[in-house]
């Protein structure tokens, strides 16, 4: 959910701006063979996205920003800046560059986590609401922060080294909306008929309802004008409309990020004790089944002769597996007033733990193609970057104990004594 694609970035070549090469090519050196991912530029990428949203969350805390701002902001973003964005990015795609094995891959993975999690839902789940739980769930672990969160991250990486790599963002958002989400509809309609069964519904108007929410999403339908656009203006958008287009896109990155802040308030609060084993499996199924299967269909799928290409888009593939879900997700369960509490923790608790997974793939992903000596200087910058998060973190932590008055008491005197001592170190060591 981004434009930055509008920016031009400067190829990277220093040391402290190192690309890195691909998995695949031990024994070369870095900066003979072609690179496959920026990786000194994830870091600042993902401060930047996280503190966006760590101020939309402070924003909508502190009530600077009330609920009923934030739900216009939320408009803002879904209705106007985001169909601009991507109706202005799917008119000048150009299809003959898309490795279309690739995204069959994506959605055979998305598929099979799909059926899985839906299939066991309807094993393990209670009668009452079962059917609420396969059509929200399947979704929850499907469904991915693309635009937002997903596209500055790729841009990051891959913008000087991949940069066609960025147009399957906006070819691989639609899967889940019009393939898969559709069936998890129909299973929140089967449910809302179960708990109130006065009021008639056929099978077809059961269907109806669904595909009708689908296509009121604007993600799908600008997806639709787009595409067909692109054949009608063959790829260029006439200056009047680029400008206007521009003007809106060019709001959404920072607005989306601000607005998932501003979501996130309270959300945590609705954790029950019931609820921990759901979403233990819900996040497993997210960031850990997701990524890994994303990455083997696209080895076992994509027949690239280049090597070097089909290493890179299974790496890719990894990393879009682990992008967080949606918070499109928590719109749906609220407007069918199902499994709010589980599907909204769910959401802050992937979008928070996504981030060190995503930045320790990204290194684990290419540290078998690294010469000796880049491959120390760039763990120690890896440790001086998790030192400054934990830093920060630690004293955060103190904050709130001092501020609580907390310190106090037993046991978080010693709590209290035990984050001093590592803020010691912490500081020692950088």
């Amino acid at each position: 959910m981004d434009s930055y694609s509008g920016s031009s970035a400067e190829n990277l070549s220093s040391p402290a701006n190192m690309s890195l090469s691909l998995p695949g090519q031990a024994g070369l050196n870095s900066t003979a063979s072609p690179p496959s991912m920026s990786i000194s530029r994830l870091f600042p990428a993902l401060l930047e996205c996280f503190g966006i949203i760590l101020c939309g969350y402070i924003a909508g805390r502190a009530n600077i920003i009330t609920s009923t701002q934030a739900k216009g902001l939320g408009n803002f973003v879904s209705r106007f800046a985001l169909p601009a964005l991507l109706f202005k990015n799917m008119v000048v795609l150009n299809f003959s560059d898309v490795n279309w094995s690739f995204l069959y891959s994506i959605l055979v993975a998305k598929a099979s986590v799909f059926f899985l999690v839906c299939v066991l839902t309807l094993l393990v789940a209670s009668p009452e609401n079962r059917f609420s739980k396969a059509g929200l769930f399947p979704i929850f672990a499907t469904q991915s922060n693309d635009f937002a969160l997903g596209y500055p991250i790729v841009e990051a990486l891959y913008q000087t080294t991949y940069p066609e790599y960025l147009q399957y963002i906006y070819l691989v958002a639609p899967i889940s909306l019009m393939m898969l989400n559709p069936l998890g509809f129909i299973f929140c309609e089967i449910q809302k008929w179960r708990d109130n069964r006065t009021v008639s519904h056929s099978k077809m108007k059961i269907v109806g309802l669904a595909l009708l929410r689908v296509l009121q999403n604007p993600i799908v339908f600008m997806v639709f004008i787009g595409i067909a656009s692109n054949f009608i203006l063959g790829q260029k958008i006439p200056e009047y409309l680029e400008n206007f287009l521009d003007g809106l896109g060019s709001s959404f990155s920072g607005s989306a990020l601000f607005y998932l802040g501003l979501t996130m308030v309270g959300q945590t609060k609705k954790v029950t004790k019931g609820m921990f084993v759901a979403l233990i499996l819900l996040i497993t199924a997210k960031l850990l089944m997701m990524p890994f299967l994303c990455r083997e269909m696209v080895e076992l799928l994509d027949k690239s002769d280049d090597v070097v290409n089909h290493t890179s888009l299974s790496n890719y593939a990894f990393l879009y597996g682990v992008f967080p879900a949606a918070p499109g997700v928590a719109i749906f369960a609220t407007q069918f007033n199902m499994e709010v509490g589980i599907i909204t923790s769910g959401m802050v608790i992937s979008t928070f733990v996504s981030a060190p997974i995503m930045y320790v793939s990204a290194w684990l992903l290419t540290i078998p193609s690294m010469d000796p000596n880049p491959l120390a200087a760039a763990l120690q910058n890896v440790t001086f970057d998790i030192s400054v998060v934990s830093l920060l973190s630690l004293i955060w932590s103190l904050i709130v104990v001092l501020l609580s008055k907390k310190y106090k008491q037993l046991p978080h005197m010693i709590t209290t004594n035990l984050l001093v001592a590592q803020v010691s170190g912490e500081k020692n060591a950088l």
